[in-house]
């Protein structure tokens, strides 16, 4: 067979996951673009809604549209309030009424300190069989394509 001329087509085996792993790399990456243009979508939207839409008299707010669209008569940016407490002000202003009420406010949450329960090992306190029972693995997996 002279050297510019393709060798013979090597046969690969036939493995039945394949078709599964296809669907399955076929199926992910449309729903990467799914939601990159949901999201696309709903940003449009909701500048619709800002610019143009009413308030109700909790805050929130809706656009009412002109037809029914796949069950949908109105777009509501639904507002929600989140209350969320400043530490450094709360220990600004529980400090200045004194350690007592400060000590109410934060109190000493024990923390494991596990780089502390090596240097315990190396000095004798704990065990191997100690730490072993202390430090525990746990196994998990993520399903990932690779190229």
């Amino acid at each position: 067979m002279p050297e510019d001329e393709p060798g013979p087509i090597a046969e690969v085996p036939f493995d039945p996951i394949l078709p599964s792993v296809r669907r399955w790399a076929v199926l992910k990456r449309e729903a990467e673009k799914i939601s990159a243009e949901r999201d696309r979508l709903r940003d449009t939207i909701t500048r619709a809604v800002i610019e143009r839409g009413y308030h109700d008299h909790k805050g929130s707010q809706y656009l009412d549209l002109p037809m029914e669209i796949e069950g949908l008569t109105r777009i509501k940016r639904e507002r929600r309030v989140a209350v969320t407490a400043d530490a450094e002000i709360a220990e600004e202003i529980t400090r200045s009424k004194g350690e007592a009420v400060y000590a109410r406010a934060f109190p000493s949450v024990p923390t494991l300190d596990t780089e502390e329960l090596y240097v315990l090992l190396q000095e004798g306190v704990l065990s191997e069989t100690e730490l072993d029972s202390i430090f525990v693995k746990r196994e998990s997996y993520a399903f990932k394509g690779l190229a």
